[in-house]
């Protein structure tokens, strides 16, 4: 018999934690904890030129637009959807001209992405702050690698693919966002040859809370939720 919802909540991160997770559920509990109280969460900003995207290696790991491959899509963070919610997200971008990037091994989906043709801005709720991208911008997102496909320099191998498939949306450079704390995603950014261009900031030191946005030293424009 089904568990009411509020209970399937609240067991579904205790799961994953179980199934995926890669630090003690208690230190995890201890770091939600601080982080109402003590707490610096940056998104930063990057950008990269379509004219020097032929320097780039040309993987093709990926299927493109394949929805069906969204049938093996698995919750495996607390932060991802369910899968029929997904699915319908999905359904919805894709219907809005956005494209859908997937790797699918077996039965297990290893890692997807998304390319947005005409991006225009970068909105986070959490940071309370939009970033207004200049016109003429797609946008790589929403990358995401199955925990058992780790290693495999998949996210490197999909950044490459999806920034080839840019310059026939006649965008002139393409944008890519990524949290301050995720090292190994920067990494990987950073060594595909993305240009930072700004962060935008959301701290709390005890009761002091402040939203703000940074310039990598050109024009960076953002404004707050």
């Amino acid at each position: 018999m089904p568990l009411p919802a509020v209970i399937q909540d609240s067991i579904d991160p205790l799961l994953l934690h179980w199934r995926y997770g890669d630090r003690p559920l208690h230190l995890k509990l201890l770091q939600a904890a601080r982080k109402r109280l003590w707490y610096r969460s940056e998104k930063r900003v990057y950008v990269y030129p379509v004219d020097r995207i032929d320097r780039l290696p040309r993987p093709q790991v990926l299927r493109r637009d394949h929805f069906e491959d969204l049938a093996y899509y698995e919750r495996t963070g607390s932060s991802q959807l369910a899968p029929d919610a997904y699915r319908e997200v999905a359904r919805a971008r894709l219907e809005q001209g956005e494209h859908l990037y997937t790797m699918v091994e077996g039965d297990r989906l290893l890692h997807y992405a998304w390319l947005v043709p005409h991006h225009v801005r970068e909105t986070d709720t959490v940071l309370g702050q939009v970033f207004f991208a200049p016109a003429g911008s797609a946008a790589l997102c929403d990358f995401h690698t199955h925990p058992r496909a780790r290693g495999r320099g998949l996210f490197f191998k999909a950044i490459c693919q999806l920034l080839h498939d840019v310059p026939a949306t006649r965008a002139r450079q393409a944008f890519i966002y990524v949290y301050a704390d995720n090292g190994p995603s920067r990494h990987v950014i950073e060594k595909v040859g993305f240009h930072y261009v700004g962060s935008m900031i959301n701290e709390a030191r005890l009761h002091r809370h402040r939203r703000y946005a940074v310039s990598g030293g050109g024009e960076f424009h953002t404004a707050l939720l």
